[in-house]
């Protein structure tokens, strides 16, 4: 662990919905309240939550694709909070985004190679072909799977290829919104193990949303609880499921079908 690399101080995010009536107002709806958070170098955190909770309202802030209403976010210590665009362009380079549908962030048109090289093409990096064959096979994708199309694929091969064009660029900060969700039980293991070894062999900084608790504790550290758009517990994993401090925190583990108490990390 190191110096912050993330840091969110006091963060709100308030989205206006459509006007369904000439006489009152739009419906507010408040995602992030006030939300204070750190996360250091080399750190694996967790953020777990129901839907509607803002834990993948955070993650979007804190990769830069969305802009706070109010409160400011810092990328090792460059606030990014008002930028956009071109501006972003450094944070691109060090932070990347794995989102829960592969197929939705996978373009059906283009051939695997070309998905995973279009974050080089776009600093004109001139080894693409080399690099894109060293990240599919760091996912375990074999050579050949460059020149298929998306569709040819299962869901955790596709989720692969997405950790893959995530990694092109050596990224600092790996950013996971609920990866394996949408995945088989056995799929999901075999996933969530991919990403634990990755952020090892990488030294990455994670940063993994997810709706169950059991995933968080067997990837990361430390683990975020949200709720309403707010922290309402955060620890080392570990101590917050042995000994939950908040209410909601209970009730988060109390849902979670019985594992072996003797379940570790790599078991997954």
């Amino acid at each position: 662990m190191g110096a912050p690399i993330i840091e969110v101080d006091r963060v709100s995010r308030v989205y206006h919905r459509a006007r369904r009536s000439l006489t009152r107002p739009a419906p507010v709806v408040q995602a992030l309240r006030e939300v204070s958070l750190t996360v250091e170098a080399g750190e694996r955190l967790g953020i777990v939550g129901e839907s509607g909770s803002g834990k993948s309202t955070l993650l979007r802030h804190i990769a830069g694709l969305e802009q706070p209403t109010s409160g400011t976010i810092r990328f090792d210590g460059k606030d990014i909070s008002g930028l956009s665009g071109r501006r972003l362009g450094f944070l691109r380079d060090r932070l990347q985004l794995v989102f829960q549908d592969p197929m939705g962030s996978l373009d059906p048109r283009m051939t695997v190679a070309q998905i995973v090289a279009e974050p080089l093409h776009a600093r004109r990096v001139r080894d693409a072909a080399a690099r894109v064959e060293e990240v599919l096979a760091a996912v375990g994708l074999p050579a050949e799977a460059a020149g298929r199309y998306p569709h040819q694929f299962s869901g955790g091969q596709r989720q692969r290829i997405s950790i893959a064009r995530a990694l092109t660029v050596s990224p600092d900060v790996l950013l996971a919104d609920e990866p394996v969700s949408a995945l088989d039980v056995s799929v999901r293991a075999q996933v969530l193990n991919l990403i634990s070894t990755l952020v090892d062999a990488r030294d990455l900084t994670l940063v993994f949303v997810s709706h169950d608790l059991s995933v968080i504790r067997h990837l990361c550290d430390r683990v975020v609880v949200m709720r309403a758009g707010q922290i309402v517990e955060d620890g080392p994993t570990e101590q917050v499921w042995r000994d939950p401090q908040h209410d909601y925190t209970r009730r988060l583990i109390a849902a979670i079908p019985a594992m072996p108490a003797d379940t570790h990390r790599s078991e997954i």
